[in-house]
């Protein structure tokens, strides 16, 4: 069977497998945000438990934030990794080497990071936690936020 061009006004073979593929990643993106945390496979910390982490052992875990970098510029937790769901496949480069090392999933409320932890377990890390409650509860714990 022959490729016969889109009619116009019709999207073209293409455009249309993108809205597929955009279609599966929204369903997706969305049944992420309903599933129960221990579905994930993930972890959660608190901000407490975190603050007094990174007081404790700074270099004992990698905290990669995961909001917009518009929402990073606004405030992020020090030395966090900004590396946005959106673009987190083409940012694994920035992230440990070490698949097992201890990373822990920041964005503004824990929807997004848990997205963000069901990306990097297909990619091999397996020592993933989010944040409880995201920025909001950091900030609401009082804990710094650097600019």
């Amino acid at each position: 069977m022959a490729n016969k061009p889109a009619a116009q006004g019709e999207p073209s073979g293409v455009v249309r497998g993108f809205q597929w593929a955009l279609a599966g990643f929204m369903l997706l993106v969305s049944a992420v945000m309903f599933l129960p945390p221990g579905l994930t496979g993930m972890g959660t910390i608190s901000p407490q438990t975190l603050a007094k982490r990174l007081d404790v052992a700074p270099g004992g875990l990698t905290v990669v934030d995961v909001r917009t970098g518009g929402e990073f510029g606004t405030g992020h937790i020090e030395g966090a990794i900004s590396a946005p769901v959106h673009a987190l496949p083409f940012r694994l480069a920035d992230l440990p080497e070490d698949r097992e090392r201890e990373v822990v999933l920041v964005c503004m409320s824990g929807h997004r990071s848990r997205l963000a932890g069901l990306m990097l377990r297909l990619a091999g890390y397996s020592n993933l936690t989010n944040l409880d409650g995201g920025m909001l509860h950091w900030k609401q714990a009082g804990q710094p936020a650097v600019l």
